[in-house]
């Protein structure tokens, strides 16, 4: 099975699924990550770096597309540039950024993946909301679990990659995302577990 992981920046993923898509690979699925933005800056080759590491970790391949975060929008040109990647790569499963995040650019990359979508029969997730990420009127439909339980420590590594952004956030941000993975372990009556709402599942069944 093929995978296709959308994101605008580096550390978009990893905090979100890293745990489904190490499940995923060690399973022997083939993962894809689709980075849309650079950061810019001094920090931006650093960035790439620590999410090209991070990819490595999870057992998965990654891809830049280096818009301009200062110019990034819901355009045409953004649009065709996902849909040949999805034409060319052919993905069974699209896993993207929650469309009421609170991030501007993850809702521009939400509305390009359906945009996209739109046209191919592939099943499309999105993820909880980033953390850290500010709070918005809606809600998270949570109908779709994964448990992590056997990889939380490989998701754990390919954040810790992200060297920067640990130093950044601190440990206040390690611990929330070790929350969320607990509290949506409890949900299903296991350790650890990740969370994401259904979008479109075609079933395949001959």
């Amino acid at each position: 099975m093929k995978i296709l992981v959308v994101g605008a920046h580096p550390d978009d993923i990893e905090p979100q699924m890293g745990g489904t898509i190490a499940k995923l690979t060690k399973n022997g699925d083939e993962v894809l990550i689709l980075q849309f933005t650079d950061t810019g800056g001094e920090l931006n080759n650093i960035r790439i770096h620590e999410s090209i590491d991070a990819a490595e970790i999870l057992g998965a391949k990654i891809k830049h597309l280096h818009y301009d975060q200062n110019n990034f929008s819901f355009k045409r040109e953004a649009i065709q540039s996902l849909d040949k990647i999805v034409e060319e790569y052919k993905p069974d499963e699209i896993y993207t950024c929650w469309e009421y995040d609170s991030h501007q650019d993850h809702q521009i990359v939400s509305k390009i993946v359906l945009a996209s979508s739109r046209k191919n029969n592939a099943n499309v997730y999105f993820f909880e909301p980033a953390i850290p990420g500010g709070i918005t009127p809606y809600g998270f439909n949570s109908n779709y679990f994964v448990d992590i339980t056997d990889t939380i420590e490989i998701k754990t590594k390919s954040i810790m990659a992200h060297k920067s952004q640990v130093e950044k956030f601190g440990k206040g941000w390690l611990d929330a995302i070790y929350g969320r993975a607990s509290l949506r372990g409890f949900q299903i009556n296991t350790k650890y577990a990740e969370a994401f709402q259904i979008v479109k599942m075609i079933d395949r069944i001959r």
